[in-house]
Parts: structure tokens; sequence; C-alpha cells
């Protein structure tokens, strides 16, 4: 069967949103990083000696799930916490093996971005990604 159009805005929006996610991975293919740690690896490398709460609110997660995520990143050696103002406060900063492992992905991620742009339009993904984020945005606030 063919995919449809879905009655609900959140099914249709986790419709689109696996679709998009099977291209990324794809793209990102047997490089041992989920998806989901790639994207906390990218906010890392822009936005370095972010608490992991800082971290889930940038990226939109709740606060076990980026404790788990950057769980898995430190275990394989991609990121390492500092101390914070006080000790008890912990920072994400990328390690060496982390900013190699971002560059070398950079280019499959690209060519997902690229992928993504030729399938919709690049106006269409454009407008689409600018939408997501208001929706993200209005959605989140309480």
């Amino acid at each position: 069967m063919e995919l449809q159009a879905l009655p609900c805005y959140c099914a249709t929006l986790r419709q689109a949103a696996r679709a998009a996610t099977a291209l990324y991975e794809a793209a990102l293919g047997d490089s041992g990083v989920p998806l989901t740690q790639f994207t906390a690896l990218q906010v890392m490398s822009r936005s370095p000696n972010l608490t992991t709460t800082e971290l889930a609110e940038i990226i939109g997660i709740d606060q076990t799930t980026a404790t788990r995520t950057l769980a898995h990143i430190k275990k394989a050696g991609l990121a390492r916490t500092t101390s914070g103002n006080d000790r008890r406060e912990r920072r994400w900063v990328l390690s060496a093996e982390g900013e190699r492992t971002v560059r070398k992905l950079m280019t499959k991620w690209e060519k997902a971005q690229a992928a993504f742009e030729a399938r919709l339009g690049s106006a269409d993904a454009a407008a689409l990604k600018e939408s997501a984020y208001i929706a993200a945005r209005k959605l989140a606030s309480r």
C-alpha cells in the first residue's frame, strides 16, 4: 500500500520524521553513530561547554533522553565532561576523537541534506524546516 495522508497532526509529523530519519540514517551508514548522537555531537561542536540540561533544551528532548544519549557518547570516547562554575556542575566538550568523528560525518550529513532538498525542492525544504521549528518552539512552551 502507498503512504497516505493521516488525519492527525501528530501522526503526520511522526510519519515525516520517520521518513527523514531513514534518509539521514542511510546516509550516515555504518559509521556507528546513530543520528540522535550525531545531532548532540553537532550541537556540542557548535556550542561547547553546555550542561546536559542546556543540550536537552537546544535539541528539544527530555533530560532523561539527553542523559542516556550523552552516556553513549561518553562511553564511545567522543565527549567528556568538565567541571563548571561549581564542582557539581558538569559541562560537555567533544574529545579529539569526537571532533574527528564530526568532521568525518559532516560530508555524509551534507549529502543527506542535499538529498532531502532534492526530494522536496530547496524552497519547500527550507519552509518545512522553518515551520517545524516554529511548531516545536510554540508547542514546547508552557
